[in-house]
């Protein structure tokens, strides 16, 4: 009876936790412009390719406080030529930084994506990001080029470009 007391407490607490954490409000949209820039490679060869450019990442939440959906739209930079890519993305939140009473300083999100490239890319991968108070992202990719064999490696920065929704205070 104990053990069950127990875990229903947590998960009250667990609830109470979530209702008030303010990352991936519901039904919030946002954008990022995400600056990427990196290595192709498979490892083997030499020389690396570079990879760079610029992405747009319009999302829309669709489990308040947990999960994000998307698409990555963009142009890069590599092997002498520009192309472009586009695709579709999750992005799932692991981690709130709390600053107590002054709300949340950012998170730790988990992103998850399958790209399609102009020059026969078929990019799966994904990204560990950290999101600084809702305005500037910061984070490492990793991506398997299924169809072509190599690996693309990136450090990326992304900025807020969508207006922040005003949350009422009761």
């Amino acid at each position: 009876m104990k053990t069950f007391i127990f875990i229903l407490c947590l998960l009250c607490s667990v609830l109470v936790v979530a209702a008030q954490d303010p990352e991936f409000p519901k039904n919030e949209f946002i954008m990022h412009l995400r600056l990427h820039n990196g290595m192709v490679t498979d490892f083997h060869s030499a020389p690396d390719l570079y990879v760079g450019g610029l992405q747009l990442v319009p999302q829309w939440t669709i489990v308040e406080n947990l999960l994000r959906i998307g698409v990555v739209a963009g142009g890069f930079y590599t092997n002498k030529k520009l192309q472009a890519l586009a695709g579709p993305t999750v992005s799932i939140k692991l981690k709130t930084f709390s600053l107590k009473n002054f709300g949340s300083g950012g998170n730790v999100n988990l992103s998850l994506d399958h790209w399609w490239g102009t020059d026969q890319q078929r990019l799966l991968g994904g990204a560990i990001n950290v999101d600084l108070l809702n305005l500037f992202v910061t984070g490492i990719s990793v991506h398997r080029d299924y169809n072509l064999n190599r690996w693309w490696i990136q450090g990326t920065v992304a900025f807020r470009i969508s207006k922040v929704k005003k949350i009422p205070h009761p």
